[in-house]
Parts: structure tokens; C-alpha cells; sequence
């Protein structure tokens, strides 16, 4: 499994990065800022993405990435892990946007 991460403070790639070690999974885990993060996700199965929560939703920059690249998350299993300081809103219902790729 690969790990994929939006993370400003450094928090939500510690989370990514522990789920995979729990995972038993030795993939890495790439920022989407990161040139190679595209190509990793198009050669993988399965994937764990993780971003912080934002004004109860998922940041801009990761809604922009997924909408931008439709293709590459066609067929893939993908787990979601939403970090947060005190209070999620409703953003995991925003997750939704990767059912319609």
C-alpha cells in the first residue's frame, strides 16, 4: 500500500506513515506536492491518502489534485485518513469526490 499526504505541520504524513508501519506495508509515502507522488499513485492498487481537515472540508489543494488527475484513481482501493485538531465538521462526506473519478 502506498501512502499519500497533504500535510502542513507534519502531523497528517506522521499519521500516514504509522498506518503504514501497522500496515506492514514498505511502499513510503509521497506529499502530493511531490513530482514523483503522480506516478507512484498510477502504479499502485491500493492506496492510503491523508489530509488534514480544513473549515470542515477537505483542503483545496488535495480536491484540486484529485479532480485534476481523474484517470489515475480509476479502480483503486483507497482509505482515507482526515486528521484534525478538535472538530471534523462533516468533511469526511466530502471524501465522497473520490467515488466520482
Amino acid at each position: 500500500m502506498l501512502g499519500i499526504y497533504f500535510s502542513g505541520t507534519g502531523n497528517t504524513k506522521f499519521c500516514v506513515e504509522k498506518f503504514l508501519e501497522a500496515y506492514g506495508s514498505s511502499e513510503g509515502a509521497f506529499s502530493i506536492e511531490e513530482k514523483e507522488a503522480l506516478h507512484e499513485i498510477e502504479r499502485r492498487d491500493e492506496l492510503v491518502i491523508g489530509y488534514p481537515v480544513q473549515y470542515s472540508s477537505i483542503p483545496k489543494i488535495v480536491r484540486d489534485y484529485v479532480a485534476a488527475h481523474p484517470a489515475v484513481w480509476k479502480g483503486k482501493r483507497v482509505f482515507v485518513i482526515a486528521t484534525m485538531g478538535l472538530f471534523s465538521g462533516d468533511a469526511f462526506s466530502h471524501a465522497s469526490l473520490f467515488s466520482s473519478v
